[in-house]
């Protein structure tokens, strides 16, 4: 749906077209090609709203995530964008059971279309925490929470896994007027429908989401969430290989986004706990998902295609999705392989007629600012059960950017240091020094 929104001319290219161009294209985004991406992200951008110039208002998660990276580089107009976007699409948030509306219509934030996913919550939490951390605003903050109290009360099964979505739609009632009312008074007409499919791509999504408000917000209940969901579906929905089915009840993997789903997840888990099994299945899921899913040409497919068949249809934002998720995970696991999917990912995304195929694609330019610099890399030595390691992977996590790289070093002595480009900073052994350096970073 989200793909859906903001599509114009998005569609398929030959496999004859496709050979030529992307014998053409090396995996790095082309100066022209960047240059018409930026002109797209500003044209489309409502600057009364925010949001994009569409009838349909809804937060473009890419858009407003490059915005806040550009804005943390001293970019004042963008940072106007993230927020103009992410102020006005409070209006989404329910105030009575929380969560987020799905989109709005009528070219305005405050007619919403009532049902909520699992993606939409997925999204805007994780969204929200990364601008709570650039931003400091506690109305960000609200919004996260909120988003995690309707996870909990509506949207988690006894397993402790997650479920795919609730309906707007109660019988004899509209859903405007349905959710105009009051706890109590939506209580006694009924609770809309909840679909209690749990699916791996879903429980994905909203188990990195959780993760990543306990790393910028620090919310220990989020993590504890994210920990236990986590653990439900790699026994249920995981194959010895690293990939992962849709659903408990499927038999094999074949959708992409299950398993990047998943693998973004236990590296953001890996991230927040420093526990090494899940940088070890993360790995274990890129090596599956360039096994079975590498498009013979460029970029990967959105499902696993059999011999006979030449080719399938490439998504744009899973191919966006994974090679940000492997090129940072070349970063936690420094071997060529997961770099190398990251750029046989942007090989597809840098040929021009598909990264100008939507109204915008500000991932793609994402993309391109994290491929072409090294993320900053915070090391932190120590014992995991002694105050002081605990008080620098706080200032670590809070540390606002997901562009980032923060290093385990088992130790007797507590100390950090901070890498920047290549350049290591003296050791530091207060949390006042190591504040000090990364506010001026």
């Amino acid at each position: 749906m989200h793909a859906l929104l903001k599509t114009t001319n998005e569609a398929p290219i030959s496999i004859e077209r496709t050979l030529r161009l992307a014998g053409q294209v090396n995996p790095v985004l082309g100066n022209e090609c960047r240059r018409r991406l930026r002109y797209m992200h500003m044209q489309s951008f409502d600057w009364e709203q925010g949001g994009l110039l569409s009838p349909i208002k809804f937060i473009d998660r890419d858009s407003v995530e490059y915005s806040l990276v550009i804005a943390a580089e001293q970019d004042r107009n963008e940072e106007r964008m993230a927020r103009l976007t992410l102020d006005n699409a409070l209006a989404l948030v329910d105030p009575v059971w929380g969560g987020v509306y799905q989109y709005s219509t009528q070219g305005k934030w405050n007619v919403p279309h009532y049902r909520k996913t699992i993606a939409t919550q997925a999204g805007h939490l994780r969204l929200y925490s990364l601008a709570y951390a650039q931003l400091k605003l506690n109305r960000y903050l609200d919004v996260t929470n909120t988003i995690q109290s309707y996870i909990k009360t509506f949207m988690t099964d006894d397993s402790d896994a997650f479920y795919a979505g609730q309906s707007d739609t109660v019988a004899g009632i509209s859903p405007m007027r349905y959710f105009s009312l009051d706890h109590i008074n939506r209580k006694i007409i009924g609770t809309p429908e909840v679909d209690q499919r749990i699916l791996s791509r879903e429980n994905g999504w909203m188990i990195e989401a959780l993760a990543t408000h306990y790393e910028y917000c620090g919310s220990q209940l989020s993590l504890e969430m994210a920990k236990k969901a986590a653990l439900w579906i790699n026994k249920y929905c995981r194959t010895q290989e690293g990939g992962y089915l849709s659903n408990k009840m499927t038999d094999t993997p074949v959708n992409l986004a299950d398993t990047l789903a998943m693998a973004r997840a236990l590296l953001q888990l890996y991230r927040c706990t420093f526990n090494s099994n899940y940088l070890e299945l993360a790995c274990q899921s890129a090596d599956f998902i360039d096994q079975h899913f590498r498009n013979r040409v460029c970029g990967y497919n959105s499902r696993i295609i059999s011999d006979s068949v030449s080719s399938s249809p490439r998504q744009m934002d899973e191919n966006i999705a994974l090679a940000r998720f492997t090129n940072l995970l070349s970063y936690y696991k420094p071997e060529p392989r997961f770099r190398n999917i990251a750029k046989h990912g942007l090989r597809h995304l840098c040929i021009p007629e598909i990264a100008t195929a939507r109204m915008e694609e500000a991932g793609i330019l994402l993309l391109d600012h994290e491929m072409l610099s090294s993320p900053l890399t915070i090391n932190i030595h120590g014992s995991q059960n002694h105050p002081l390691f605990n008080e620098f992977k706080n200032i670590a996590h809070r540390h606002p950017g997901w562009y980032k790289l923060i290093k385990y070093f088992p130790s007797k002595l507590v100390y950090a240091s901070v890498e920047i480009d290549g350049f290591k900073s003296r050791t530091l052994t207060t949390t006042k020094k190591l504040v000090e350096l990364l506010e001026n970073y």
